[in-house]
């Protein structure tokens, strides 16, 4: 437990790691030759990655390393040793691109916690001198996360293990966006609009709100619709709050993608004039940026749909393009 917690230790800040953003350093032997050296990543001035373009590394010489016996050794079929173990910091949630040049080797990222180094992703696809997760599947960090990358080289059919000199690059790319739509079907009334329908997409395992984020549209109520079991649970509708908490909680995941018609729910709804009214698309595992359409509601009529965005993990809707995954 020591080598976890001293992990922890590293990206709190107690340690530090003479490196600029865009920059490498160079680790002299045996420097995160284990779990309880390894090399945080970070910038002089701060404890965690930045986001992209900023890129940071760092150079070794893997010759002389080793492997101990609590390490992983193994990608699928690929066996891998003379280790290198680094650690870096994220406060927001992104994708990472992790590049290793050198020689043949093995890359995996590992979540570490109090409880020590757990499993993650690995990758061995490419036999060059060259290794990187696939950048159109690149994996996702947490915001909040501390991850180990642990780099071997692969074993060779004599039985030797890969090494020698080896670059390293990290850098934090903003998450994918959820890909969905709102459409808005209202007639005039005196003081704003009833809404005659609203129609929500969204890809395989999403889930949707629809509130008012300025003024008040009715009062809260949760939606179920059996027609959509194990795509939709649940829809929120009315309220002043409708982002926040469990509301945005996802149904069981669907090998379809997710459609709700709410004209059942929304038929006869006033929204009054100076309200908002939004819908937010959110992916399952909170892992993406989600969608926001929304329509300002003045002189008893919608106004053009317009767009927003939502962090991962937030309820705040902000001005699109602005959401990076902080």
């Amino acid at each position: 437990m020591k080598q976890f917690w001293t992990l922890l230790a590293v990206c709190a800040g107690l340690l530090a790691l003479p490196a600029a953003a865009s920059a490498q350093s160079a680790v002299p032997p045996p420097g995160g030759d284990n779990q309880a050296d390894a090399i945080p990543v970070r910038p002089a001035d701060s404890t965690f990655l930045p986001l992209t373009p900023g890129v940071l590394g760092f150079s070794a010489d893997t010759t002389n390393y080793t492997t101990e016996p609590n390490e992983f050794d193994a990608c699928g079929q690929s066996t891998y040793g003379k280790t290198i173990w680094s650690v870096f910091a994220v406060n927001r949630t992104g994708r990472i691109d992790i590049t290793a040049a050198g020689y043949d080797s093995v890359l995996a990222l590992l979540p570490v916690t109090n409880r020590g180094v757990g499993s993650g992703p690995c990758t061995d696809r490419l036999a060059g001198r060259i290794e990187s997760f696939p950048r159109d599947n690149l994996p996702t960090v947490k915001k909040g996360g501390i991850y180990a990358v642990q780099i071997g080289g692969f074993r060779d059919p004599a039985g030797n293990f890969a090494g020698g000199p080896l670059e390293v690059d990290f850098e934090l790319l903003p998450p994918e966006r959820v890909q969905g739509d709102a459409i808005l079907t209202w007639r005039s009334t005196s003081g704003g609009i009833r809404v005659t329908s609203i129609r929500v997409d969204g890809p395989q395992g999403s889930a949707a709100a629809i509130g008012c984020v300025r003024g008040r549209c009715g009062r809260s109520q949760t939606v179920n619709n059996p027609k959509l079991a194990g795509v939709f649970a649940k829809a929120t509708v009315g309220g002043n709050k409708p982002f926040s908490g469990d509301k945005y909680q996802p149904a069981k995941v669907s090998d379809r993608p997710v459609r709700m018609a709410t004209k059942s729910v929304f038929r006869g709804r006033k929204i009054p004039n100076g309200a908002r009214l939004a819908v937010v698309v959110v992916a399952q595992n909170d892992d993406q940026i989600g969608q926001v359409f929304f329509w300002d509601v003045k002189k008893n009529a919608a106004g053009a749909k317009s767009l927003g965005c939502v962090n991962p993990g937030s309820t705040r809707v902000r001005k699109i393009g602005t959401c990076t995954g902080a």
